[in-house]
């Protein structure tokens, strides 16, 4: 039987939801419309300097402050960020800069560092380069810790072939419970389904207890959120 052949199975998945009716909606009777949405640049500070040092072949780094920097048009999903992804074949370049009379160094997509750099109104040079798998199970601190310490958690990497570099920086932020590409990653790295964050409630708001925007309407936190990550020194360009 198709039950004995083990094709039915029992698990969890990211669903689209309706907050204004409280149910799930069928993915093939989703129609979608333009929307304007904040598209921002983040920065994850190095958790690792000397295993960032390592990936790329040098014996050391010209400073230890640095970012592996993601783009999203999401910014609601930041608070329950839980890893990055990067794709495994793709170059990563390691590029110093100077931002705010500071030397830092930028992980980003080597194809697309000019196009950031221009985003970020900044100028650099390329010091290093490797492959994405390198830069596997790295970690980097999650940029909202600065502004409360319930965010004090590490972001792994892991490897994604979903991953593009045709926009944005290479580097894909990572909130499973959210998107269900991340969900497969996560899962797939180890990440058990009571471990997933997920904050947002069913009629589209935080709940209470989310440390800096419990409460809030996703939508109407986005803003807040690009706000705590520039007073963070985390936002790289919105």
């Amino acid at each position: 039987s198709i039950l004995e052949k083990g094709f039915v199975y029992r698990g969890l998945k990211p669903v689209n939801w309706c907050f204004d009716c409280g149910s799930a909606l069928a993915e093939a009777e989703v129609e979608y419309q333009d929307k304007r949405d904040p598209a921002i640049d983040v920065g994850f500070a190095f958790a690792e300097p000397g295993r960032v040092a390592q990936a790329f072949g040098l014996a050391s780094l010209p400073t230890d402050k640095g970012y592996a920097v993601i783009w999203t048009t999401t910014p609601w999903t930041i608070p329950s960020n839980q890893a990055l992804n990067v794709h495994p074949e793709f170059s990563y370049a390691l590029v110093e800069t100077v931002r705010n009379d500071e030397k830092i160094l930028l992980i980003l997509a080597e194809d697309l560092v000019s196009s950031c750099l221009t985003r970020y109104g900044l100028e650099g040079q390329v010091i290093a380069t490797c492959r994405g798998e390198a830069l596997s199970l790295l970690q980097f601190h999650h940029p909202l810790a600065i502004a409360d310490a319930a965010y004090g958690r590490l972001s792994p990497v892991y490897l994604g072939e979903y991953v593009t570099a045709d926009s944005g920086t290479g580097i894909v932020h990572s909130s499973p419970a959210y998107g269900v590409d991340d969900f497969n990653s996560c899962k797939a790295n180890g990440l058990a389904y009571d471990q997933i964050l997920n904050p947002v409630q069913g009629g589209g708001e935080y709940e209470a207890e989310l440390p800096l925007f419990g409460g809030m309407n996703i939508w109407k936190a986005c803003p807040r959120i690009i706000e705590v990550l520039a007073e963070s020194n985390r936002l790289m360009a919105t």
